[in-house]
This record gives C-alpha cells, sequence and structure tokens, in this order.
C-alpha cells in the first residue's frame, strides 16, 4: 500500500487541453472553501461557491489510486477522488485550504462517467483543476466539468500532516463543531494521543473504529483509503495497486500515539443530518501508530442483574496486558449521583477462583431506589491505565455504568434511561429482563403496525418497541401487558426481543406528554433521548398552532413542524409517515406524506395521501418518538393523531384497535375489552358505583339492559356482531356512555 506511482509528468496529459479552465473564474482553495463565523454559528456551512464552475489549483496530499470507492452508479464501478491543500504556505493544511476533488461526470445521455486520470494523480503533484463547485452531507466537492479539466502543472514536496486536537473537529457524542471543526475540512492533520472506544463491522467486509481523546471527544476512523481495507476487501478495480485489503482492525481500548489521515465531513448535530460528525480517513500504513498497549477490560458482568435491597452486586470483567502484566485492578461505586469519578468509593478487585484473567469485586447492598454507578480501573506493569467505561475519567462529560435497586422488578425507565446521553445504550443491553407496561401502538389495521409498551406512571424514559413474539400482534392500545425478553440496541435505538407476552387483565390509559417542536437546544444536547418510544404531543407551548415548516425534507418520507411556518431547519421537528422497507418503519395509515408519490412507493398507503404543505396547521400532533440516523422522529400512528387540522382529514373512528375506547371523563369508569365477543368488563376507580346498564345499537335502540353488581361483566354473546353504545347508570342519573364493538 506504500507503492510509489512510477509516472513521468511529460505527456502524461498531453492529451488535456487547458482550455476549460479559461472559460472559468480561477479562485484559490481557500476562496472557495471559506465560510465565515456568522455562517458557521448560524449551522450553515456551504460554500459561497456552491453551484458554480470554478477553476482552482492544489498539490496532491497523496496518491489518488489508494482510494477505493466502489460505485454502483459509475461506469466501472468505481468514483476517483484526490483530495488537494491550496498550494499557499507551501501546502500548510488547516485553514479552509483543502479540497475534495471528484472525477466524475455527466455525458449528455446522462451518464456517470469516471475521469480515469484522477488514478494517475500522486502526492505532492500540483494540479489546475476545473469543474462544479458541489455538496455530499456536508462535505464541499469539486466535480471536475469533464475528461478534460485536469492540468499538472508540476510538483512539489507533499504536504505534511498538521497537528490538531479532536476536541476542535466534535464533542463527545461525535457531533461536528462547525465554528472550530469546517477549517480543516479535507486537510491532512495529525490527532495525538487516542483511545479506541467502538469497532463497527459493516457490509460484510469493511470496518471503521470511533477513538476518544483524553476529554471524551469522539471521532471516527473510516475507510475511503487502501490503508483500512481488512483482508476480507477485495476490489475489481484494474488499476489499483492492491487487489485485498490487510488492515488488521484494532481492539476496544488499544491506545494509538497518532492517528493521521484526512478529515472528512458526514454533518450532524444543528445541521439537520443524521451523520457521523467530521471523520478522520488514514491514507497510508504510516498514518497509524499504536502506542504503548494498557490493560484491555472486557466481558462486564453483574450479579445479579437487577439486584434489592438485600442483594450484594458483585461486578466480574475479563482483564488482560498483551504486551506485559496487570499490575492493579480497581472497581469504584458511588449512590451520589453528584460524586465526580475521584470521589466514589474504593474495592479492590481479586482474580476470581480457578480463572487467569477474570476479576471481580463486590458493591455493598443498597438502599431500594438507589442509582448505583460504578466504574473499573486497571493498571499494568509499566504504569499503563485503563478504565471502564473508557470515558469514566474525562474532564468535560463522563461515563459510567448503573444499576438501579429493585425489590419489584425493573420497569421500562430502569431499562431506558441512560446517565450520560453521549451514550445512549441501555445499562441492560445483552440482559434478558421482565417489564410491565401499556399498550400505545399496536399491529392491528389502522394502527402503527408496529408495538410500543409504556409505563404510565412514567413522564420519561418510559416507552419501549416490542418485537419477536407473535403473541404481541393480539394486543390492543390500552392493554396492561407483563413482557419477557432480551433488550437489543438497534443503531442507538434501544428495543425488546420478547419471548414471553402475558396480559394482566388490566386496561390503563397513558397521558401523552407534550414537547415543543422549536426548541433545538432539547434536541441538539439529546435531552429528547428520555422520550424515545414513548408516545408525545408536539403542541405550542403558547398555546398557537403549529406548522408545517418544510413539507419535504428529503426523500425518506420525513417533513418538518414547528410554532412557526417559517422556521429554520434548526428550530423545527421531523415527522415521517407513509413509507416502510428495511431502514424505515412509518404507519402506512397517515394521509399527510412529504410526497404523493409514496402511495405505492416503500410501502402500499392504506389512505389517500395529502402533499404536505409548508403552513399546513394543527393544534398538535401525537406519535411515538423514534431516533435512527442520529435523528428523532415523530411517527403518528394514523389520522386520529393529527389534532386540530387545518386540512380536512378522512372521517377516522378506529375502535378496532384499542381495547378502550372511551374512558368517563369523570368517576374513573373503565369498560374492557373493546372490542369484545362475548362478554365486557367493568372496573371503578372512584367513589361512584353505576347499577344499571343500557346497550343500544347506532339507530337509538335499546337493544340490552342490565344490572350491575358492584360492577362485573355482563355477557352480550347474543347480541350481533357491530358497534354499539353502552350507557351507565346509578340510581337512574347516567354516569358514563361507551363506544363498543362487539365481533
Amino acid at each position: 500500500m506504500k507503492t510509489r506511482l512510477t509516472l513521468l509528468l511529460i505527456g502524461l496529459f498531453g492529451l488535456m487541453s487547458t482550455s476549460a479552465s479559461g472559460q472559468y473564474p480561477k479562485i484559490s482553495i481557500k476562496q472557495l472553501q471559506e465560510v465565515s463565523q456568522s455562517k458557521l454559528a448560524a449551522c450553515n456551512d456551504s460554500s459561497a461557491y456552491f453551484g458554480d464552475t470554478v477553476t482552482v489549483v492544489g498539490v496532491v496530499v497523496q496518491d489518488a489510486n489508494l482510494i477505493d470507492v466502489p460505485s454502483s452508479s459509475v461506469q466501472g464501478g468505481f468514483r476517483p477522488f484526490v483530495h488537494v491543500i491550496d498550494t499557499a504556505d507551501n501546502g500548510k493544511s488547516g485553514d479552509f485550504k483543502g479540497l475534495q476533488v471528484m472525477g466524475v461526470y455527466s455525458d449528455a445521455g446522462g451518464n456517470s462517467l469516471p475521469v480515469s486520470d484522477v488514478y494517475n494523480l500522486y502526492a505532492g503533484m500540483v494540479v489546475e483543476f476545473t469543474g462544479v463547485v458541489g455538496r455530499y452531507q456536508g462535505e464541499t466537492q469539486l466535480n471536475i466539468l469533464n475528461n478534460s479539466s485536469i492540468n499538472v502543472l508540476g510538483n512539489q514536496t507533499a504536504p505534511k500532516p498538521l497537528v490538531i486536537s479532536l476536541g476542535l473537529l466534535n464533542d463527545n457524542t461525535r457531533t461536528n463543531k462547525l465554528e472550530t471543526g469546517e477549517e480543516y475540512e479535507d486537510s491532512y492533520v495529525e490527532i495525538q494521543d487516542v483511545t479506541v472506544s467502538a469497532v463497527y463491522n459493516f457490509s460484510g467486509n469493511r470496518v471503521s473504529f470511533d477513538i476518544t481523546d483524553k476529554d471524551g471527544n469522539v471521532m471516527n476512523v473510516s475507510d475511503r483509503f487502501f490503508a483500512q481495507k481488512t483482508s476480507s476487501y477485495t476490489t475489481t478495480r484494474s488499476s489499483a495497486p492492491v487487489k485485498q485489503g490487510s488492515f488488521d482492525p484494532p481492539v476496544v481500548g488499544t491506545k494509538f500515539d497518532y492517528i493521521r489521515g484526512i478529515i472528512m465531513h458526514s454533518e450532524n448535530g444543528c445541521t439537520g443530518s443524521s451523520g457521523r460528525g467530521y471523520e478522520i480517513n488514514p491514507t497510508r500504513d504510516s498514518d497509524y501508530k499504536i502506542g504503548k498497549t494498557p490493560p484491555n477490560i472486557s466481558g462486564v458482568t453483574r450479579m445479579p442483574v437487577v439486584p434489592s435491597d438485600a442483594d450484594k452486586a458483585t461486578i466480574s470483567a475479563k482483564i488482560i496486558d498483551f504486551d506485559g502484566t496487570i499490575a492493579s485492578t480497581k472497581l469504584f461505586y458511588s449512590t451520589n449521583l453528584t460524586d465526580a469519578y475521584d470521589a466514589f468509593t474504593e474495592v479492590a478487585m481479586t482474580l476470581k477462583m480457578g480463572t487467569t484473567d477474570t476479576y471481580e469485586a463486590e458493591i455493598p447492598a443498597q438502599t431500594e431506589g438507589s442509582i448505583v454507578r460504578y466504574y473499573i480501573y486497571a493498571t499494568d506493569d509499566i504504569a499503563q491505565e485503563s478504565y471502564m467505561p473508557f470515558s469514566a475519567n474525562a474532564s468535560n462529560n463522563p461515563n459510567f455504568m448503573f444499576y438501579t435497586v429493585r425489590n419489584g422488578g425493573l420497569s421500562i425507565s430502569d431499562i431506558q434511561r441512560v446517565l450520560n446521553v453521549a451514550n445512549d445504550a441501555s445499562p441492560f443491553e445483552g440482559q434478558e429482563v421482565t417489564v410491565t407496561g401499556v399498550v400505545t401502538a399496536s399491529a392491528k389495521a389502522y394502527d402503527l403496525e408496529q408495538i410500543y409498551i409504556q409505563d404510565p406512571t412514567a413522564d420519561k424514559w418510559a416507552g419501549i418497541k416490542c418485537q419477536g413474539n407473535s403473541d404481541l400482534i393480539q394486543l390492543f392500545r390500552g392493554q396492561e401487558v407483563t413482557v419477557t425478553g432480551t433488550v437489543a440496541e438497534n443503531f442507538g435505538y434501544t428495543v425488546l426481543n420478547v419471548t414471553d407476552v402475558k396480559k394482566t387483565g388490566e386496561v390503563k390509559t397513558v397521558d401523552v406528554v407534550t414537547l415543543d417542536p422549536s426548541d433545538s437546544a432539547f434536541y441538539f444536547s439529546k435531552e429528547a433521548e428520555a422520550y424515545e418510544g414513548m408516545l408525545v404531543g408536539m403542541t405550542n407551548p403558547a398555546g398557537g398552532k403549529i406548522y408545517i415548516s418544510n413539507g419535504r425534507l428529503n426523500g425518506f418520507g420525513e417533513y418538518m413542524i414547528s410554532t412557526d411556518e417559517d422556521a429554520s431547519y434548526g428550530k423545527s421537528r421531523r415527522v415521517q409517515a407513509g413509507i416502510q422497507n428495511n431502514n424505515n418503519a412509518s404507519s402506512l395509515w397517515v394521509s399527510i406524506v412529504s410526497d404523493t408519490t409514496l402511495k405505492d412507493v416503500d410501502g402500499t398507503m392504506n389512505v389517500a395521501p395529502i402533499k404536505a404543505e409548508k403552513g399546513m396547521s394543527f393544534d398538535t400532533i401525537v406519535g411515538i418518538m423514534f431516533y435512527g440516523f442520529g435523528n428523532y422522529n415523530l411517527i403518528p400512528r394514523n389520522d386520529d393523531d393529527f389534532i386540530g387540522s387545518s386540512v380536512n382529514l378522512p372521517d377516522t373512528d378506529y375502535p378496532e384497535i384499542v381495547s378502550v375506547r372511551n374512558v368517563v371523563k369523570q368517576n374513573g369508569i373503565t369498560l374492557y375489552p373493546n372490542p369484545a365477543q362475548n362478554e365486557i368488563n367493568f372496573k371503578v376507580d372512584g367513589s361512584i358505583r353505576p347499577d344499571a346498564i343500557q346497550i343500544m345499537d347506532l339507530n337509538g335502540k335499546v337493544v340490552m339492559s342490565s344490572t350491575l353488581n358492584l360492577m362485573g361483566s355482563v355477557d352480550i354473546s347474543t347480541l350481533t356482531d357491530g358497534m354499539y353504545i353502552v350507557n351507565c347508570f346509578e340510581k337512574g342519573a347516567s354516569v358514563a356512555s361507551f363506544r363498543v364493538i362487539k365481533h
């Protein structure tokens, strides 16, 4: 992968004309890339030359033939790229002087063709390019105009890496810092003293990994170059210097003295996109320097998983040192949520009997409801330190493992709650748990066709998606159920893979928690994580309407709402509807969609589509809070979730999806199940005691009357299938009225 291309400059591009450059303005790379601080502060990092055709000159950072980007849309199957630095200051990086050049253009027939000569550019070449200024996921690109738009001017020393801090680029949630990071886009940099905090295997043959600095800031190390292609990766590009990768992925906990590479932008955060922030792409083998390996801590377990107030918690972990020996292992814990990491109580970890690398320690029994935070610390024979979690000692945003002491078993909130939204994985990931909740979305027709349950006694961390068990499809909204399953994370979204479902026989209501769709800080700070999987309503806190502010955000069925129809992206929230595929699971029973062509695309809609238009207004839009691809989306279940709509929606009355359609507004009377087959049941939580009921058909004809003894069951098996009105009386006075389906 270090092969130097043996090329002769003389005559290499002899067939290329320089005439193209004379037709368009010639600007510096810095002019093209520089964005004012005021624009960056407003979450706008777009080039002032976006859409223009320009000519620039730059020095090539690395051999372009070392880039391997497959693309099915480009003839030949690959998309050529090269990265260049402004020739000012002898090719010094930073200060908006880096640029990505893409060698693809369209012919008269609209076909995407590669500028294959891009692959002949190598580090140190000074090259003039003419192309159109474009943009992809936050990355400014120069798209070469045609196959005659490259002119090699000479050669100089290849650019050296610029040493910068990771914290200039991303924060501890891997969110891009535009105001300090944008100037390094497409520059060649060096980031020092980092630890591998996560490894991602994807597409079957590729790998990337996250690195974390001492302050907890996070960046992804990506694989645009052959330097990070694994042995399972094979290229079919005929001009590639190698055909198969050879990169050996690091393990979590690996220390790097430095990583060098090209900074690329995959925008997220306030820009509204769902990428991975600024990423670094090593260009060659020498761009990685592994440091002394500290102890590796893995396989952390806790027994019991849910301690009661009578239980000690035994914490175990596998701790090894790949290039030395373990000198010390310790467990630290605290029940005070304000304690800094160095104020935790210390407990020595000892080698577990019969093992050579498993250490354990005990946390004493704590009182019911206590939240116990803990972390593990280890050192080796050369005083290299490790923490688990890795950022336990981070100065700006430490992270810890934790559990809640429960005598009566877990709640949904215990599964969903995190103490640091920078790491939003459930503390029970991979564990089998049992929880009780009320169904807020069902698999029934007219509904979301996915199952969510929620704890009606909690207003945060209270909802979760349930999947994987056929008994779930029998549930109706409002039913209380106890489910057992394994907690899993699906790209940051917590789900429960259910193995057992038990109905408690109770029917309960879940209050909708209202949120402000224009509160940008709430979403960008990830406070919204507390509402993941919950039934929420987007409302105007001032009492006015909410509006559609962008009728079509993208091609994924998303549009935007806010308290102001002219609200910016940052002050609007996403709504998704009308699309179901491998990556999206919104409702097909919602009329208002971003594009009416969704009627028969990615799932067939069950209602007539209505194009979402800017300015449409509503009192409230209700739905499930979903998290995916770095964004929080509201997913309405059907048209009933659009309350006070300025658009005429189809008449809706979907009693088939709920176990109890109406609960009396006073007196606390509940009827269930609904729909009902043979009997209806009554429950009273208040002081009223109905003594009789009267059942009418929809024409007002009384079809059944019955007395009630302290509220109980009424046999309706003799009624024909259909809808009925059930009126409840106490001493002749009407106290409740229900609409019931008999089937």
